[in-house]
């Protein structure tokens, strides 16, 4: 399942406050660890089919960087019918696969 391309506040918005478990991950083209993890985060989104995985370029989205307080890349924020029900920080697929599994049940 692709990831969906975050380009602003509004669509943001959307996404979080869907019922669907959304899994956010803040990254930057310049992040050496955001590229390294890209192939493990496509099988992710293939493994959890039922997840939505959405992806917001840092550069280009400081209002959403800001208010979601990321100070680290990469940084993933699981939300679920606008509420936050996790992070992870750091390029740890396997951590992030077990938020996932947790959230799931």
């Amino acid at each position: 399942m692709p990831f969906t391309d975050v380009y602003g506040v509004e669509q943001f918005r959307e996404l979080v406050n869907e019922p669907t478990l959304t899994v956010v991950c803040f990254s930057a083209v310049w992040c050496g660890p955001c590229k390294t993890i890209e192939k493990d985060l496509e099988k992710l989104s293939y493994e959890f089919t039922n997840v939505r995985f959405a992806k917001v370029d840092a550069d280009n989205n400081t209002e959403i960087v800001s208010k979601c307080r990321v100070m680290q890349l990469p940084t993933f924020m699981l939300v679920k019918g606008g509420q936050l029900v996790g992070y992870v920080i750091g390029a740890d697929v396997s951590q992030l696969r077990v938020k996932i599994r947790e959230e799931l049940r």
